[in-house]
């Protein structure tokens, strides 16, 4: 993985943490479930965040490294699999 979106994904990743954490202190003191709710799909935006980096990583490194070296079509599998990973 490139350095770069590395450190960005694990800066992200101590965040989620860090929300995660929120929502469960949330749960313990029973706060109102509409705010519950409002930070879990925080947590949510902040994972998808974090995928589109590793995605870019696996374009930038790995989709790129097969197109260049001749192999499109695992490339266009590998890029048909993410993105019915998406449609779920």
């Amino acid at each position: 993985m490139k350095q770069n979106i590395k450190k960005s994904v694990e800066r992200r990743l101590a965040i989620v943490a860090g929300q995660v954490k929120g929502v469960r202190d949330m749960v313990d003191r029973e706060q109102y479930c509409v705010d519950i709710i409002t930070q879990i799909e925080a947590v949510r935006e902040a994972l998808s965040g974090v995928g589109n980096l590793v995605l870019r990583n696996h374009l930038e490194t790995h989709i790129a490294h097969s197109i260049r070296h001749g192999n499109e079509k695992k490339a266009t599998a590998e890029i048909l699999k993410i993105y019915k990973l998406g449609q779920k």
